[in-house]
């Protein structure tokens, strides 16, 4: 018995329960160690009582606060979000404004050669419409290579103007 006399044992007692208790229950905890000279099997006693209606009335209101943060947090994001659409909206419909006024610029730099172009493009297309349909197909697949081939031309005039603009 000389090694259980040595030996530190600790009775605990301890009351609590799983699930919330109402508001007007109290809830104790209680934990006993107690101490014996030694020699003789130790003992340590520690009590200590919380009355948890208190602590669970600042539990409560803590967990509905949490609750009110939450919901105003997923508020802002609802409202975040729908500020950002509308604005998105407005400037995409302004881009399309925007856009197609440089267009128009563009084109009236042009001058009086786009009229011509527009002439000459709908001539073409008039007389392949006169053309049966299995010969407008091989000359529609043409005139789109050749205005495909234009394009390239025009993009690669472009990148060499751009490039040898002054103060570039």
């Amino acid at each position: 018995m000389a090694s259980e006399d040595k030996t530190n044992t600790y009775d605990e007692t301890v009351s609590r329960t799983t699930s919330e208790p109402p508001a007007d229950v109290t809830v104790t905890e209680e934990t006993a160690i107690t101490a014996v000279p030694a020699g003789e099997v130790e003992t340590y006693e520690v009590q200590s009582e919380t009355t948890t209606s208190e602590e669970e009335s600042v539990s409560t209101k803590a967990r509905e606060a949490g609750r009110s943060l939450k919901d105003l947090i997923y508020s802002l994001g609802r409202k975040t979000k729908e500020v950002t659409e509308e604005k998105a909206r407005e400037l995409k419909a302004q881009s399309v404004d925007i856009s197609t006024k440089t267009d128009a610029q563009d084109i009236q730099h042009l001058g009086d050669d786009v009229e011509k172009l527009i002439t000459v493009f709908e001539d073409t297309m008039t007389e392949i419409r006169k053309e049966p349909y299995d010969e407008q197909e091989k000359l529609l697949v043409g005139y789109k290579k050749l205005l495909e081939e234009q394009i390239n031309v025009i993009n690669a005039r472009l990148s060499m103007a751009k490039r040898l603009k002054p103060g570039a």
